[in-house]
């Protein structure tokens, strides 16, 4: 296309170019200014194509604000400037910034000033000023440097960074890792290239790639050549990992890993020292000669071990340090001034504590002299001796300082068995004997076996008091049968020792059978652990029928011959508790056998009944319950039969092994069980308490894990629900 260009300025022809000419039409499209729209309009007028455009009206930009006086020369202000007169009327409350009025302009200055904000650290990055916020932390002085070979870190004191080579066990060896470096282990100070290889550790201590070479050597202090002295006392941090076992020491059958540390005496010195090791028990023996087993004066082992004599003379001597574990041993080793022998070592010359009152001793080089009935054999003992000269209540607690138990005993003589009063154990050891007659008593103070503890004998006398009902065996409660008892441990103390508890504070009990029963004790204390003991003779331990324990208790006694018997109650919490005995008719048992699967189950009558048997020769048929480590013992078989709907509680209370119960419907397959127990019965028994719906059902008895069998009672009581 050509274009053809006017030779002369046509305005006319520019307007008919561009568009027609027209008249001003109001509904002409608006342009999208009014500044747009002026200046169209006034071209376009100037050329012909449209009338005059009216006058443009201004916008309403509503009244007029007062933005105060302002000076001739001065400079715009900026948008939200705050106008003021004084500075007090600039003051923003940020705490770094400097605020002022410009006199001049009119308005406030808020000038941040970021040094306000510097607390002097270093380390913890640049502080900033924020205008809203006032002072915030600046990011921290990371020091990073971007090397992985390298450890960062930020000096305060020197204020800057510094990067050292990557030795994170500070061994002196870097992380082979990294240029240059050779520690094959940089998490463990043992191990690196300039480390000796330790015989015997299965380790590769040297970090050549060989576990224990031909050179590999012993570590420090194995052996009696190269002793730790550590006479100077303190703290002192050996280890058996590598070490060999050199010496049987007295107290331990074998030798084991061990270590050699030495001191000397230059004047005679109370000695103690204890060993610790974090998850095993350590050993001590104390020598003269470090290789001769005859120079032993003493051997100790504990968790931790101590080691303590008195007034040991001047000399040298050796420590052989060995557990039943191996690895790092703490020793700590204390020198003092020599303290002379206890006094009262035995019967010949006890301390008088016939005025009552705090009395402190130690077991230190003390001897097993005298044998309380409540202690152990072989522990020291220390005597002393009071006298009344009218009925009291004595009161005696004696506590360890390390909190070891302890045990003792007051007698009328010092030689047993005859005129024992009463023996406490425990830690601490705390008794009250009631109404103890006029007279001269000794008191036999019996310390732990393992440890030489130092420990306060408190011993007070009080006005007589008969001992609360059911403390003493001549003072037992009686029960009336059928009937729950309430009953507490708070104010008892112990007395007896039953075979399936410990020397716990106990309460006894009596009831009377006027003929052969069936006898069902009934202890509960809740969640409380309890034991529970039956008896002819209450203080006589041979004449017990049984002994259980359980949270609550429930143990059946079948066949008792008319009589009076004895419930001996404890726990090792000062427990409240409810007693119920029972007597019923006797139950004929049934004796049982061949009852080894579903298929030959035996059937339980209707009315339920008593079963005995024995799994010792039957097979494991039966070895997925859900209970009891899948029960995979030896087992037999029952099946009750139920036209109704009925409460069924199986028991197998009585039994002489762990018993599990397996409770299965229509069928004893994999699948079918409905409910399993292990120890929810007395002890070790099994209890099943459910509603049954009619139809078939069997019971498995059934032993915990693999190998669990022998004589059993299954009891079965059927009810309605």
């Amino acid at each position: 296309m050509s274009v053809v260009k006017p030779t002369s300025l046509d305005l006319s022809g520019v307007c008919r170019a561009a568009m027609p000419c027209r008249t001003a039409n109001p509904r002409w499209p608006a342009p999208r200014s009014q500044a747009l729209s002026a200046v169209l309009a006034v071209g376009l007028w100037m050329v012909g194509c449209v009338e005059p455009p009216p006058p443009v009206e201004p916008m309403d930009a509503g009244p007029p604000v007062d933005a105060g006086p302002v000076p001739v020369d001065a400079p715009p202000r900026p948008d939200g400037a705050t106008l003021c007169e004084t500075d007090a009327e600039c003051d923003d409350g940020i705490e770094c910034t400097r605020d002022s009025c410009d006199a001049t302009a009119g308005y406030c200055r808020n000038a941040v000033d970021p040094a306000t904000c510097d607390d002097g650290l270093f380390c913890n990055g640049a502080e900033r000023c924020d205008t809203r916020r006032g002072c915030i932390p600046g990011p921290r002085e990371t020091c990073d440097d971007g090397q992985v070979c390298t450890v960062d870190r930020c000096n305060e004191e020197m204020k800057t960074c510094e990067h050292s080579e990557r030795d994170l066990d500070e061994d002196g060896d870097p992380d082979f890792f990294c240029p240059g470096g050779a520690d094959c282990d940089d998490r463990d100070p043992g191990r690196s290239s300039t480390s000796p290889e330790i015989c015997g550790d299965m380790t590769d201590n040297d970090c050549d790639s060989t576990v224990d070479e031909s050179e590999c050597g012993r570590p420090p202090h194995d052996a009696c050549d190269d002793p730790l002295d550590i006479s100077a006392g303190g703290l002192f941090v050996v280890d058996t990992t590598g070490s060999t076992a050199d010496y049987v020491l007295g107290c331990v059958g074998a030798a084991r890993q061990d270590v050699v540390l030495t001191f000397t005496l230059t004047e005679p010195r109370d000695v103690a020292i204890e060993a610790d090791a974090s998850f095993f028990t350590t050993v001590l023996a104390l020598r003269t000669a470090c290789e001769d087993r005859t120079s032993e004066l003493e051997c100790r082992n504990g968790f931790p071990g101590r080691l303590r004599r008195r007034a040991l003379p001047a000399g040298t001597y050796f420590v052989v340090v060995t557990g039943y574990g191996v690895g790092e041993i703490g020793v700590t080793a204390r020198f003092d001034p020599a303290s002379g022998p206890a006094s009262n070592e035995s019967c010949v010359a006890p301390i008088d504590v016939s005025a009552g009152g705090v009395f402190r001793g130690t077991f230190v080089d003390a001897a097993d002299d005298v044998t309380t009935a409540c202690g152990f054999g072989g522990s020291p003992d220390l005597v002393y001796s009071f006298t009344t000269t009218s009925e009291r209540d004595v009161r005696v607690t004696a506590a360890a300082a390390d909190g070891s138990a302890l045990a003792w005993e007051i007698r009328s003589t010092c030689t047993p068995p005859a005129g024992r009063a009463r023996c406490s154990y425990g830690s601490p050891a705390a008794a009250q004997h009631h109404q103890l007659p006029a007279g001269t008593y000794f008191l036999v103070v019996e310390g732990p076996g393992s440890a030489e503890t130092d420990f306060t004998l408190d011993v007070a006398f009080l006005d007589p008091a008969p001992a609360p009902a059911g403390d003493l065996c001549d003072r037992a409660i009686p029960l009336t049968l059928g009937t729950a008892t309430a009953g507490t441990l708070a104010d008892k103390q112990d007395d007896l020792e039953l075979s399936c508890g410990y020397r716990y504070r106990d309460a006894m009990y009596s009831f009377t059978i006027a003929e052969r029963s069936d006898v069902l004790i009934d202890l509960n204390a809740g969640s409380t652990f309890m034991n529970a003991s039956l008896r002819t003779g209450c203080a006589e331990p041979a004449t017990q029928l049984r002994c259980e324990s359980g949270g609550p208790l429930r143990s059946r006694v079948r066949d008792l011959a008319a009589g009076t018997y004895f419930v001996i109650v404890e726990s090792s919490r000062a427990a409240a508790f409810t007693l119920t005995v029972t007597a019923s008719a006797p139950v004929p048992v049934v004796p049982v056998s061949g009852n080894e699967t579903c298929a030959s189950a035996y059937v339980v009558p209707a009315t339920g009944g008593i079963f005995s048997g024995n799994t010792t020769t039957m097979l494991a048929d039966y070895t997925t319950a859900s209970c009891g480590a899948m029960a995979q013992s030896n087992d037999a078989v029952f099946r009750l039969d139920l036209t109704a709907r009925r409460r069924v509680v199986a028991t197998t209370d009585g039994s002489t092994f762990d018993t599990v119960l397996a409770l299965h419907s229509a069928t004893c397959r994999s699948g079918s069980e409905i409910a399993c127990d292990d120890d929810g019965g007395s002890g070790s028994a099994s209890l099943l308490d459910r509603v049954l719906e009619p139809g078939m059902h069997f019971f498995v008895v059934d032993g915990f894990g693999m190998g669990n069998a022998g004589s059993y009672v299954f009891e079965v009581q059927v009810t309605d629900p």
